[in-house]
């Protein structure tokens, strides 16, 4: 009997697959293990037994961080920063407590000699005007006075000021004028006029019976008088005299009235050009216009400027703007012209 022994080649050969067998069993047990490892949240306790699902702390969305408002607390980088996005907003003048003016009117109060406050001031003072004109004809007085106020502080000696603040003035006595209008018309509505007294008997009616128009009834000495008339009649109508012409009426009086001139209700005021402003340009513009017997005014063009063709369209447009009263004759309106001259200055 022969004994062979095993081929070392052959035993290889069957123990590899088995040996690969076990790495990839112990790769996977690895991976499964990183995975528990690294892959849970932190701070997870995990007991034996019971299995924690990972809990994910909720996302507070936090609110939107209300606009920066006028505050001693704000530094100069701070209110110039917010200066700067009120007029990008266009809140030049309002909302208050949150607009360019009062931030740039802050910076000064904080460094009296910037000059970059100065500057944009200066360019934000006829916007600001505008603003405050748009107030007073809306009614709106007391965000007038505030916008008026703060152009105050900017720039005292502006003649803008004086202008509105008359402006105001003309307003405020209009809307109680009319207030009290329509007050007395609210009082004359609810007490109308007392009712006449009952109409006077005729005379030869009893005391007592009320005269029934119409009635038939007459007393003898009515019935004659109405018999007679007639014949009074035929004898008057051949006996009259032939009647003259009437007269030619006498011609009509000549018409009494109030007569005075033109007048401005509402001023004029002028839009600075920014490209101007920013020149630091000054000047004048002479303005004519017809005052209409409604009061609008037409026709207005330049008749000269200072420098030329600068400040033209705004004064024009500042002339077209304003309010006047026609000029009366014997209490009739009539149109007449006017001249106008238009000043452009900047506040020092």
């Amino acid at each position: 009997m022969n004994f062979r022994l095993p081929d070392p080649h052959a035993i290889r050969g069957a123990a590899v697959p088995s040996r690969l067998i076990a790495i990839v069993v112990v790769l996977i047990v690895l991976a499964a293990g990183a995975w528990w490892f690294f892959g849970r949240a932190p701070g997870t306790a995990v007991l034996p037994g019971i299995t924690t699902a990972p809990t994910t702390a909720p996302t507070a969305t936090s609110p939107t961080a209300p606009a920066a408002a006028v505050s001693d607390e704000l530094t100069t980088d701070q209110l110039y920063r917010e200066a700067r996005k009120a007029m990008s907003e266009n809140r030049m003048a309002a909302p208050a407590g949150n607009n360019a003016l009062e931030f740039y009117l802050k910076i000064l109060a904080k460094q009296p000699d910037d000059s970059g406050a100065k500057d944009a001031l200066r360019e934000l003072f006829p916007f600001a005007t505008g603003s405050a004109e748009d107030q007073i004809n809306q009614g709106q007085f007391d965000e007038a006075n505030r916008i008026i106020a703060l152009l105050a502080q900017a720039d005292p000696s502006n003649y803008s000021l004086t202008i509105l603040r008359s402006k105001l003035d003309a307003k405020k006595k209009q809307s109680d004028r009319e207030q009290q209008q329509a007050q007395l018309a609210a009082a004359a509505a609810a007490h109308p006029q007392a009712p006449g007294t009952a109409a006077t008997p005729q005379p030869g009616t009893p005391a007592g019976t009320p005269a029934a128009p119409g009635s038939e009834t007459q007393t003898p000495a009515a019935a004659a008088t109405t018999a007679a008339a007639p014949a009074a009649e035929t004898v008057a109508a051949t006996t009259a005299p032939t009647p003259r012409p009437a007269a030619p009426p006498p011609p009509p009086a000549a018409p009494a009235g109030e007569t005075h001139d033109a007048a401005v209700t509402s001023p004029p005021v002028p839009v600075y050009p920014i490209a101007a402003a920013r020149n630091r340009q000054e000047g004048w513009v002479e303005v004519e216009f017809t005052v209409s017997a409604d009061g609008s005014v037409q026709n207005a063009h330049v008749t000269g400027s200072q420098p030329p063709r600068i400040f033209d369209r705004e004064a024009i447009a500042a002339v077209q703007r304003a309010k006047f009263q026609p000029r009366m004759e014997n209490g009739q309106a009539i149109a007449s012209t006017l001249r106008r001259r238009i000043e452009f200055k900047l506040g020092n």
